[in-house]
């Protein structure tokens, strides 16, 4: 399979529905926020832009519907209970090992090892390909963040598909 020209290829999409232009997002600047604790004291979430969800206790996301949702999958996780609901990438290697994409086992063995604090109890996934960047940055990211908070995650790794 050869590498999707992404760029053009959401040119075009748009063009032959007769949308504007795609208006990419271009972030002159990011907030610098240091770090505050040691790693090994920290409690780590996963955010994955993967599509997983858990078979039979979740609905699979929509790729059709440019689907705002996220899935929460407990640290705990069996990893054959998560299946990929994305059309936009080639998941035959995350359908073989969630964790290429979604490393919830790495991570629960970095906290066996004392690398991480802890792993949360909750992590994240969603899709990518998310063309409605408003609803993502308004809608998605704010309750994520939330739980994040009120959970008491410290670092959040953002794990793209």
């Amino acid at each position: 399979m050869s590498p999707i020209k992404y760029v053009e290829f959401t040119r075009a999409i748009f063009a032959a529905q007769g949308f504007p232009p795609y208006e990419w997002t271009v972030n002159e600047t990011a907030p610098f926020t240091p770090l505050e604790k040691n790693l090994e004291e920290c409690q780590v979430a996963l955010l994955s832009t993967g599509g997983f969800y858990i078979k039979g206790k979740q609905l699979p996301f929509d790729p059709e519907k440019n689907d705002l949702g996220f899935r929460e999958i407990p640290k705990g996780i069996d990893v054959t209970e998560l299946a990929v609901s994305h059309n936009y990438y080639e998941h035959t290697d995350a359908d073989r090992d969630v964790n290429c994409v979604f490393p919830i086992e790495r991570f629960r063995e970095l906290e066996e090892e004392g690398y991480i604090g802890e792993l949360a109890p909750v992590n994240y996934t969603i899709m990518g390909r998310i063309f409605r960047r408003t609803a993502l940055q308004n809608q998605i990211a704010l309750e994520i963040t939330k739980r994040l908070k009120q959970e008491g995650v410290d670092v959040l790794f953002l794990v793209p598909a």
